[in-house]
């Protein structure tokens, strides 16, 4: 009996295989009377017709057609009664017209054929029907109607483990989907497979699902902010956090949200937030470096830029930003401030050789210095990463008027003032050189 008392712990009060289903069938514990039915049948246990009929009921409740008809032709075994045969017909011949509905795509290709003969099957309170029209269109890769399709079957019957993995699997190739978008940075058409995805997530709230659906809301959230609906990002980021918060990520995606929307006090809670939930979270320490240099508090931006560096040593951006502050105290007229200026900048281009705001204002910090060879090195070593970027072809300008190169120099400012940042200074050393020339 050890087999029945592990499958019918909580349940039964008898060691009666009639009573223990009747139990069983009353709580909805369908697929523990399939147990129940295969051990009687396997231990020869004697019991009476109206057992196996219940069971096989059971048994086509939930699809399962095989182990249906093996528990009627056992019923009948015991009590050959005609209704029970009438019964057995019926479910031989469903079984049969799936059967055949589907040959029909499978031999002769007629996809829309056999959709429409399944269709047309007036099976009640069967899912095996629109589980097999969505595999149909799972083939054809119909992909939203064969979830459609999935979603009804597991509505209808729930017990079958199949169809809620096969919803799953479509679900989870819209995920897939989305995460190629967005890798390609095509965040619109990423959102639209996210969402898809989110509104047809189970309502069946097991761990699983939980997780997968906090994991799309930031999903979504995340293609909401590089589309700039920041307004709709940080609402969705609100419902996430309201259901996980320790969710680190979010609030740090929420920070930089609420930083796009001025909101910049929210933001540095949240970035916080996010250290508070994980130490280590080095992008967070960043954000809040960044967060107080735009305040101007010096001292705390160093102080979180540098433990961003003390967690991940080869953190390019961290690296930048310093270099940045210590650049705008020089320019400032702390000229001291240039050697920790390169000193980051040169650390930041080590770990992103591909930095070309960093090589433009290497070559910047270089000019400032009179140090022009080395500044028309970093310009032009900008300029072969990013042809059009107009702050490096203005420092060429600076590097090669200062060599000497007057008519490279012009060249360079023309290009420098194509952008409205620099037209009005790039002209004015245009003219200055003129004048020399002349």
């Amino acid at each position: 009996m050890k087999i029945i008392i592990f499958l019918l712990i909580g349940y039964i009060f008898t060691n009666n295989y009639s009573d223990s289903l009747f139990i069983l069938k009353s709580n909805g514990d369908y697929l523990k009377v399939i147990d129940l039915a295969d051990d009687a049948i396997k231990k020869s246990i004697k019991l009476d017709h109206t057992f196996y009929k219940s069971a096989s009921e059971i048994a086509l409740k939930i699809d399962d057609f095989d182990k249906s008809i093996k528990y009627l032709k056992k019923a009948i075994s015991l009590e050959d009664i005609k209704s029970y045969r009438d019964e057995w017909d019926r479910i031989v011949r469903m079984r049969k017209d799936i059967e055949i509905a589907l040959k029909k795509y499978q031999e002769g290709g007629d996809y829309l054929g056999a959709v429409d003969d399944l269709k047309a099957l007036n099976f009640a309170n069967c899912g095996l029907v629109d589980y097999s029209i969505g595999k149909l269109h799972q083939q054809e890769e119909n992909y939203e109607s064969a979830l459609s399709s999935f979603k009804k079957a597991v509505q209808i019957n729930p017990f079958r483990e199949k169809y809620r993995l096969s919803m799953n699997f479509i679900i989870g190739k819209f995920i897939s989907d989305g995460d190629e978008y967005y890798s390609m940075r095509d965040f619109s058409s990423a959102k639209n497979q996210y969402m898809f995805a989110f509104n047809n997530l189970s309502s069946n709230e097991t761990e699983i699902d939980f997780q997968k659906k906090i994991a799309l809301q930031f999903k979504i959230s995340k293609a909401l902010f590089f589309l700039k609906e920041y307004s709709e990002s940080e609402k969705i980021l609100n419902q996430l956090l309201s259901l996980d918060d320790t969710h680190f990520e979010a609030f740090k995606l929420i920070g930089d949200v609420q930083k796009r929307l001025d909101k910049r006090e929210l933001a540095l809670q949240n970035y916080l937030k996010a250290i508070d939930v994980n130490q280590d979270y080095e992008k967070a320490y960043l954000a809040v470096g960044q967060i107080y240099f735009s305040e101007n508090n010096i001292e705390k931006s160093l102080e979180y830029l540098e433990k961003a560096i003390d967690l991940k040593k080869d953190y390019a951006k961290a690296y930048e930003t310093i270099g940045v502050i210590f650049q705008n105290i020089a320019d400032s007229g702390n000229s001291k401030e240039y050697t920790k200026a390169l000193y980051y900048y040169e650390q930041a281009i080590t770990y992103d050789r591909r930095n070309y705001k960093v090589m433009a204002r290497l070559s910047s910090v270089y000019n400032n210095l009179l140090k022009f060879d080395l500044a028309k090195k970093y310009a032009k070593d900008c300029i072969k990463v990013k042809r059009s970027y107009p702050d490096a072809y203005y420092e060429l300008g600076v590097a090669e008027k200062g060599l000497g190169n007057r008519i490279a120099a012009m060249e360079a400012f023309k290009n420098a003032k194509k952008s409205s940042k620099w037209r009005k200074i790039a002209q004015y050393e245009i003219d200055l050189i003129k004048k020399e020339l002349n």
